[in-house]
């Protein structure tokens, strides 16, 4: 367990920042309903950041649309698929009884009158992914480099990783679970998350050949299904908690 702040100059005395709150926590277990308040069971605390703004957030939302797979669609299909064979075998019969001049008068008689038919289905909304964020910080000596800069990013590395469960060959520990949340404003709020990506620039300075500075990429994936009711009522809102049950 331990934690990292992030400090500089009237970092304790200015009212108007906006602090970032990562905390992680152990992953116990998962049932298989994704949209249940208990679907996640977390054990005990880990690590947590507290960061003082950030250079960028980027978000990803993403929804698919496919066509609508039903009996008649598919019926639509044969018929199609049907009257294209009909054309082709037409189209052959007439290559054959009109071609001169062997396969080269074939090719010429024949034509892609099969390839014209086609069927137009319905797209209709299949299912939305989960919602991605993606922090960079700027880390920087304050009092000493490992506490400033090296300790917080190797506890998001180390943390992002699975680990090893005893002396089996297949059983692994779950890799730690995260939760986010922007202060005072709770324009950013995700519950459940996965690190999914870290990515580290260091760079100079150097104190006793340590890093003095380095840019910090966190990319996070929520694990809860998106909904309507996912972004909650507050205005602003990036990201909220669990899903409710009524989504009017």
């Amino acid at each position: 367990m331990g934690s990292f702040t992030q400090e500089f100059p009237r970092s304790g005395t200015a009212g108007d920042l906006c602090k970032i709150f990562i905390t992680a926590e152990t992953l116990e277990t998962q049932n298989l309903n994704p949209r249940e308040s208990n679907h996640i069971q977390k054990g005990g605390h880990l690590f947590d950041w507290t960061f003082i703004g950030f250079t960028d957030i980027q978000e990803s939302i993403n929804h698919t649309w496919e066509p609508y797979g039903s009996i008649q669609g598919r019926l639509s299909e044969v018929i199609a698929q049907t009257e294209g064979t009909v054309a082709g075998l037409f189209d052959a019969g007439k290559a054959l009884g009109g071609a001169k001049g062997g396969a080269k008068g074939y090719l010429e008689a024949g034509s892609t009158a099969s390839a014209k038919y086609k069927v137009d289905t319905p797209l209709v909304y299949t299912g939305s992914g989960r919602r991605q964020i993606s922090f960079t910080f700027t880390l920087m000596e304050w009092l000493d480099p490992y506490k400033d800069v090296l300790e917080p990013i190797h506890e998001f590395r180390k943390l992002s990783c699975a680990g090893i469960a005893g002396k089996s060959v297949d059983m692994i520990d779950f890799p730690a679970i995260f939760s986010i949340r922007s202060i005072p404003q709770t324009f950013v709020y995700i519950e459940d998350c996965a690190l999914t990506d870290v990515q580290v620039t260091w760079q100079a300075p150097y104190k006793g050949g340590t890093p003095t500075r380095a840019e910090l990429t966190v990319t996070f994936l929520d694990l809860r299904p998106l909904y309507k009711s996912s972004w909650g009522d507050g205005a602003g809102n990036i990201t909220t908690t669990v899903a409710a049950a009524d989504d009017e």
